[in-house]
Protein backbone atom coordinates (compact mmCIF):
# COMPACT_ATOMS: atom_id res chain seq x y z
CA UNK A 1 0.00 0.00 0.00
CA UNK A 2 1.66 3.64 -0.71
CA UNK A 3 -0.69 5.39 0.84
CA UNK A 4 0.49 6.63 4.83
CA UNK A 5 -1.91 4.90 7.14
CA UNK A 6 -2.67 7.36 10.58
CA UNK A 7 -5.39 5.61 11.96
CA UNK A 8 -5.03 1.32 12.19
CA UNK A 9 -7.82 -0.72 13.46
CA UNK A 10 -6.22 -4.82 14.46
CA UNK A 11 -8.85 -7.35 15.08
CA UNK A 12 -7.80 -10.12 17.34
CA UNK A 13 -5.93 -11.95 15.07
CA UNK A 14 -2.87 -9.27 14.51
CA UNK A 15 -2.65 -9.27 18.57
CA UNK A 16 -2.55 -13.20 18.27
CA UNK A 17 0.00 -13.83 15.46
CA UNK A 18 2.38 -11.12 17.44
CA UNK A 19 2.02 -13.45 20.47
CA UNK A 20 2.99 -16.63 18.39
CA UNK A 21 7.00 -16.24 19.17
CA UNK A 22 7.00 -18.79 16.33
CA UNK A 23 5.30 -16.19 13.29
CA UNK A 24 8.29 -15.41 12.09
CA UNK A 25 7.82 -12.73 9.17
CA UNK A 26 3.99 -11.97 10.09
CA UNK A 27 5.31 -11.36 13.86
CA UNK A 28 8.48 -8.80 12.72
CA UNK A 29 5.27 -7.07 10.89
CA UNK A 30 3.40 -6.48 13.55
CA UNK A 31 6.62 -5.46 15.63
CA UNK A 32 6.99 -3.00 12.75
CA UNK A 33 3.39 -1.66 13.11
CA UNK A 34 3.52 -1.49 17.35
CA UNK A 35 7.05 -0.15 17.02
CA UNK A 36 5.17 2.64 15.19
CA UNK A 37 2.17 2.90 17.26
CA UNK A 38 4.42 3.10 20.29
CA UNK A 39 6.61 6.15 18.56
CA UNK A 40 3.10 8.02 17.63
CA UNK A 41 3.80 7.75 14.08
CA UNK A 42 0.25 5.85 13.92
CA UNK A 43 -2.79 5.65 16.07
CA UNK A 44 -3.31 1.76 16.88
CA UNK A 45 -6.67 0.76 17.68
CA UNK A 46 -9.03 -2.25 18.86
CA UNK A 47 -11.81 -3.54 20.91
CA UNK A 48 -12.48 -3.88 24.15
CA UNK A 49 -14.06 -7.62 23.29
CA UNK A 50 -10.43 -8.36 21.47
CA UNK A 51 -8.88 -9.01 25.13
CA UNK A 52 -12.22 -11.66 25.39
CA UNK A 53 -10.54 -13.49 21.89
CA UNK A 54 -7.31 -12.63 22.75
CA UNK A 55 -7.71 -14.68 26.53
CA UNK A 56 -9.03 -17.66 25.88
CA UNK A 57 -8.22 -21.37 25.83
CA UNK A 58 -6.04 -22.20 23.24
CA UNK A 59 -7.45 -24.25 20.20
CA UNK A 60 -10.90 -23.31 21.58
CA UNK A 61 -13.00 -25.36 23.59
CA UNK A 62 -11.68 -28.74 22.57
CA UNK A 63 -11.51 -31.53 25.46
CA UNK A 64 -7.73 -31.41 26.08
CA UNK A 65 -6.75 -27.78 24.65
CA UNK A 66 -4.14 -26.34 27.24
CA UNK A 67 -5.52 -23.30 28.78
CA UNK A 68 -3.12 -19.94 29.76
CA UNK A 69 -1.26 -20.57 32.57
CA UNK A 70 -2.20 -17.20 34.60
CA UNK A 71 1.38 -15.95 33.74
CA UNK A 72 0.34 -15.92 30.15
CA UNK A 73 -2.86 -13.72 30.59
CA UNK A 74 -0.91 -11.65 32.49
CA UNK A 75 1.50 -10.78 29.92
CA UNK A 76 -1.68 -10.71 27.84
CA UNK A 77 -3.26 -8.12 30.19
CA UNK A 78 -0.30 -5.83 30.70
CA UNK A 79 -0.22 -5.78 26.63
CA UNK A 80 -3.58 -4.38 26.50
CA UNK A 81 -3.18 -1.22 28.87
CA UNK A 82 -0.38 -0.38 26.93
CA UNK A 83 -1.50 3.63 26.67
CA UNK A 84 -0.92 4.00 23.21
CA UNK A 85 -2.93 0.91 22.31
CA UNK A 86 -6.29 3.14 21.71
CA UNK A 87 -9.43 0.30 22.98
CA UNK A 88 -13.16 0.98 21.60
CA UNK A 89 -15.15 0.12 24.37
CA UNK A 90 -18.32 -2.76 23.10
CA UNK A 91 -20.76 0.18 23.75
CA UNK A 92 -24.76 0.49 22.72
CA UNK A 93 -23.06 2.45 19.85
CA UNK A 94 -20.85 -0.37 18.64
CA UNK A 95 -23.69 -2.96 19.13
CA UNK A 96 -26.50 -0.89 17.07
CA UNK A 97 -23.75 -0.91 14.34
CA UNK A 98 -22.36 -4.49 14.85
CA UNK A 99 -26.32 -5.53 14.69
CA UNK A 100 -26.27 -3.45 11.01
CA UNK A 101 -22.89 -4.40 9.86
CA UNK A 102 -23.89 -7.88 10.97
CA UNK A 103 -27.64 -7.73 8.51
CA UNK A 104 -26.37 -6.00 6.09
CA UNK A 105 -23.17 -8.14 5.17
CA UNK A 106 -23.82 -11.13 7.14
CA UNK A 107 -20.89 -10.88 9.27
CA UNK A 108 -20.36 -12.73 12.63
CA UNK A 109 -21.21 -11.02 15.49
CA UNK A 110 -16.91 -11.06 16.63
CA UNK A 111 -16.38 -9.79 12.77
CA UNK A 112 -19.42 -7.06 12.90
CA UNK A 113 -18.29 -5.65 16.56
CA UNK A 114 -14.99 -5.58 15.15
CA UNK A 115 -15.74 -3.76 11.93
CA UNK A 116 -18.11 -1.60 14.13
CA UNK A 117 -15.46 -0.50 16.04
CA UNK A 118 -12.96 0.19 13.42
CA UNK A 119 -15.94 2.78 11.44
CA UNK A 120 -16.34 3.94 15.45
CA UNK A 121 -12.72 4.88 15.40
CA UNK A 122 -12.24 6.56 11.98
CA UNK A 123 -9.81 3.99 11.35
CA UNK A 124 -8.08 4.57 7.84
CA UNK A 125 -8.35 0.69 7.82
CA UNK A 126 -9.02 -3.03 9.11
CA UNK A 127 -6.05 -5.26 9.52
CA UNK A 128 -6.64 -9.01 10.36
CA UNK A 129 -4.62 -12.12 8.98
CA UNK A 130 -7.76 -14.08 8.60
CA UNK A 131 -6.88 -16.55 6.32
CA UNK A 132 -10.04 -16.09 4.66
CA UNK A 133 -11.77 -12.93 5.09
CA UNK A 134 -15.18 -12.78 7.09
CA UNK A 135 -14.96 -8.84 6.53
CA UNK A 136 -16.75 -9.64 2.76
CA UNK A 137 -18.09 -6.65 1.55
CA UNK A 138 -17.73 -4.43 4.65
CA UNK A 139 -14.11 -3.67 2.50
CA UNK A 140 -16.88 -0.67 1.12
CA UNK A 141 -17.20 0.89 4.01
CA UNK A 142 -13.45 0.69 4.94
CA UNK A 143 -10.58 -0.55 3.51
CA UNK A 144 -9.71 -4.59 5.01
CA UNK A 145 -6.05 -5.91 4.47
CA UNK A 146 -3.38 -7.83 6.37
CA UNK A 147 -1.37 -5.82 8.22
CA UNK A 148 2.01 -4.70 6.18
CA UNK A 149 5.49 -3.25 7.46
CA UNK A 150 5.05 0.79 7.25
CA UNK A 151 7.43 2.83 5.71
CA UNK A 152 7.73 5.94 8.03
CA UNK A 153 10.64 7.75 9.11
Amino acid sequence: MTSKLNRIYWDSTAFICFLRKYEGERRGICEDILYHARGGQVSLFTSTFTITEVIRPRNGDVKGARHLTPEEISEIEEMFQWPWLRKIDVDQRVARKAVELSRDYGLTPADAIHAASALIAQADVLQHWDRSSGFSGVDRLIPVEHPHKLSYG
